[in-house]
């Protein structure tokens, strides 16, 4: 074997040394980031927020500062705006939020006790038929294993609520934080731009408008439908004579922004609470919401957007799998998004030939 090929080899083995290091290495640092995922989010959650509120309220603030405003006084218009809707919403909303909210806490025990309840009349009932042994005892283990799950759920639930308040100091840094990232956004810019080699960063930029066209459309549109969705739920609730029914039409507004899980994730507590009701209350409150997500995803839906991200169905759910496994709630919430951007990010590093 001569000199050269011996030379080939060696290259050829430490190139792959190096890329297998590296994959070590990439996997290290993404079981580091797991393991610590859930202080990470408590930590970077004010500043994630702020960057995503500063997103959707610059266009509103180009649009006010179209009227020879500065920033700075067009962030105090839309700051005054937003403070005078706090009060409007303090006069009604939020009181009778938090109304239901402890009236919830305060029926968690009762609810817990009627399933229970309700399980062991299931128990009876189906203890009076004949069944072999080893069929009643998967039976029990079943109806065991049921009643702990609606019991962690209403735990789950409650300890959600208090931790929720226990971090609401948290949310105090949320408005310096968009103001400052609204009033430098263009600095902000063109520092990332000043970062990249001047030969990329006409591609870089037009990926980032790419994005921020696909994107931009997508929340903003998925929020003006969950506020639509919200407030007809809530109508109908209230004809329905349903209890919670400010804090039901929250949640589903809030799970409506999960494409396909959503509408059922919203629904569920909506339909527990009217069944411990009545079955046949139940039954109106789903019918109920079964109307307001067909007038959604038929009438409403493809007016705002027109036309969807592109992605199929398969890679849809594939990534609300990982998002919801990865980070629960706000993974559901922002795994469509991302892999949007991921797509719109592959497609120009292919357009640029970089892939």
């Amino acid at each position: 074997m001569d000199r050269r090929k011996i030379k080939d080899i060696f290259c050829y083995g430490m190139t792959l040394a190096g890329v297998f290091l590296i994959f070590i290495f990439a996997l290290l640092i993404l079981y580091g980031l797991y393991s610590l995922r859930n202080t990470l989010i408590s930590v970077l959650f004010p500043f994630l927020a702020s960057f995503i509120i500063a997103y959707l309220l610059n266009p509103l603030l180009e649009f006010v500062c179209q009227k020879n405003i500065s920033r700075s006084v067009g962030i105090f218009i839309i700051y005054l705006a937003f403070f005078l809707t706090l009060v409007l919403l303090s006069i009604n909303v939020i009181p009778s939020l938090m109304g239901e909210m402890q009236k919830l806490l305060v029926k968690v025990p009762m609810y817990s006790s009627q399933i229970q309840q309700f399980i062991v009349e299931m128990q009876q009932d189906y203890h009076r038929f004949n069944l072999p042994d080893s069929i009643r005892s998967v039976i029990d283990t079943n109806i065991d294993q049921f009643q702990g799950l609606i019991l962690d759920l209403l735990e789950g639930f409650t300890e959600t609520v208090i931790n929720l308040f226990s971090h609401i100091i948290l949310l105090v840094l949320i408005p310096l934080l968009v103001f400052y990232i609204l009033k430098d956004l263009e600095n902000i810019k063109r520092f990332i731009y000043k970062m990249i080699p001047h030969k990329y960063r006409g591609r870089v930029r037009a990926a980032a408008e790419d994005i921020d066209k696909t994107l931009g459309a997508y929340v903003r549109g998925q929020i003006f439908i969950s506020i639509f969705v919200a407030g007809m739920v809530y109508v109908g609730l209230l004809v329905l004579g349903v209890e919670f029914a400010l804090l039901l039409a929250i949640i589903n507004g809030v799970t409506n922004v999960i494409p396909y899980f959503g509408p059922i994730i919203g629904a569920v507590p909506a339909f527990f609470i009217a069944l411990l009701e009545s079955p046949l209350l139940a039954l109106k409150v789903i019918l109920m919401i079964t109307i307001v997500q067909q007038v959604e995803s038929h009438v409403l839906t493809p007016t705002v957007f027109g036309k969807n991200l592109g992605l199929h169905p398969v890679i849809v759910i594939l990534s609300l799998l990982a998002g919801g496994s990865f980070f629960g709630l706000l993974g559901l919430i922002f795994a469509v998004p991302v892999v949007a951007v991921i797509k719109v990010l592959f497609k120009h590093l292919r357009k640029n030939k970089f892939i």
